[in-house]
């Protein structure tokens, strides 16, 4: 669900910031398990900041299929383009996207609006506002459109807890009916390893019946 318009497989998924950091470079990767379908997504990329505002990603996904544990799902490129200043409270930038799929399935351009924002002292939100569209043969109609949100704070002995939403309306030539939309909300938590390295726990718990019941989401952070 997390770079596609609208899905019922694993939610690889981030609410990724508006921040850009000079200089930053990271790798990636990331698994999401459904324990009633036993089905299974993951996705490696790696990033880099061209300025303090703007930054690169490439990824590929992979996910289980009949044919395989780890079938070819997509490739990715991302732009991240951050339009606040260090000095902001509200930070709010743009994320473009570009991918190729296999097995004869269209391509897709996305353009996603996020923002950070303080809540309280200790509180942070974020918001994204997600919207994509097909492009190629098979192309379906309409732009797709989901929200993502999340609350957290980062304690005093270095995890940065919190909780997440992720929502999927399907297109702007079908929105779907609400039980047939995914929304999805769990508890995530993070924290360093060592110096350069880092982890991300949390579940997700489907609101609606197109959404899986419940999914556990692994990333591993390699900072450069």
């Amino acid at each position: 669900m997390a770079t596609s318009p609208i899905a019922l497989a694993q939610n690889t998924g981030g609410i990724f910031p508006p921040m850009v950091n000079e200089g930053h470079k990271s790798a990636q990767y990331r698994i999401t398990y459904n324990s009633d379908t036993e089905g299974v997504s993951q996705r490696a990329h790696y990033q880099q900041a061209i300025s303090g505002n703007l930054m690169w990603r490439g990824l590929v996904s992979a996910r289980k299929t009949a044919d395989s544990d780890v079938d070819f799902d997509f490739v990715q490129a991302e732009l991240f383009w951050e339009l606040s200043d260090d000095d902001d409270d509200w930070k709010t930038g743009f994320r473009f996207d570009a991918r190729i799929r296999d097995d004869g399935r269209p391509g897709l351009i996305g353009v996603h609006w996020t923002n950070q924002f303080p809540i309280t002292e200790n509180w942070n939100g974020r918001f994204v506002a997600l919207s994509a569209f097909d492009v190629g043969d098979d192309a379906r109609d309409g732009v797709f459109l989901q929200t993502r949100g999340n609350v957290f704070t980062r304690l005093e002995t270095g995890q940065t807890v919190g909780v997440e939403l992720f929502n999927s309306y399907g297109s702007t030539d079908n929105f779907l009916d609400l039980d047939k939309q995914g929304h999805q909300i769990g508890p995530f938590a993070s924290f360093p390893v060592s110096d350069d390295w880092s982890l991300f726990t949390g579940t997700l718990f489907g609101l609606t019946d197109a959404s899986a019941d419940s999914e556990l989401r692994l990333w591993v952070t390699r900072g450069f």
